[in-house]
């Protein structure tokens, strides 16, 4: 009897100390289950600090340029450089409009060569850059026309002309006695389609009717410029 009575508190206490055994071993997990949870909170914590600054410190390099790498600073530059001519370019002088130009033509004091003059009769300064279309116009009107003037090889300008300035270009041909006389010219000025009939008061023009295989009559760029504009 005594026999069975110690095995029996043997194992009673064996059993409690099972139960304390199983309730530390439940403890040691909770803790370290919520030594976990705040290890891995911690750790995205400082993840997103860390995130953070890094977004701070490239916003800032945006806003300041101040990028180690020099990139962000190269690309503002960039954009500046590029906005500072597309500005410049709205405030700049705009093209020469044919309903803002009189032509007159004059010996160059070159023979079987004249030049015409394009003057701004506007009231703003406008510019000009390549080469004007040339048509030589019979004594019988608007349709008595001949060849169209070949370009000649010159480089061409870019010419500002203010209010009441002239800008100015060089015609020259290759005369034929037996070729048709022209009287007049037909000006359309540089990037415009529209033209002006410019009378040449007696500088008549004698070549072929039809300009024949090759040209026989050249004009250089606009840019024989008179005034102070340039």
């Amino acid at each position: 009897m005594r026999t069975k009575k110690y095995s029996a508190l043997a194992l009673v206490v064996a059993a409690a100390g099972l139960s304390l055994t199983a309730c530390g071993g439940a403890d040691g997990s909770d803790a370290a289950s919520g030594s976990g949870s705040t290890s891995t909170a911690a750790s995205g914590s400082t993840d997103s600090k860390s995130s953070d600054a890094t977004g701070s410190d490239s916003s800032g390099s945006d806003s300041t340029g101040s990028d180690s790498s020099g990139t962000k600073l190269s690309d503002r530059t960039g954009t500046k450089a590029q906005s500072a001519g597309s500005g410049s370019a709205s405030t700049s002088a705009s093209t020469c409009k044919t309903d803002h130009l009189t032509g007159t033509a004059a010996a160059s004091g070159v023979k079987n060569e004249i030049v015409v003059s394009l003057k701004n009769t506007g009231s703003t300064t406008c510019t000009m850059h390549g080469f004007p279309g040339v048509q030589l116009i019979g004594p019988d009107g608007l349709g008595d026309t001949g060849p169209d003037a070949a370009r000649t090889d010159a480089k061409a300008p870019t010419v500002t002309v203010g209010p009441g300035e002239e800008n100015r270009f060089l015609l020259r041909w290759i005369p034929d006695s037996k070729g048709k006389k022209f009287t007049r010219l037909s000006v359309t000025p540089p990037n415009e389609t529209v033209s002006e009939i410019v009378n040449l008061n007696g500088l008549d023009i004698t070549v072929p009717a039809d300009g024949g295989s090759s040209p026989d009559v050249f004009v250089d760029p606009v840019g024989y410029h008179v005034g102070s504009g340039k």
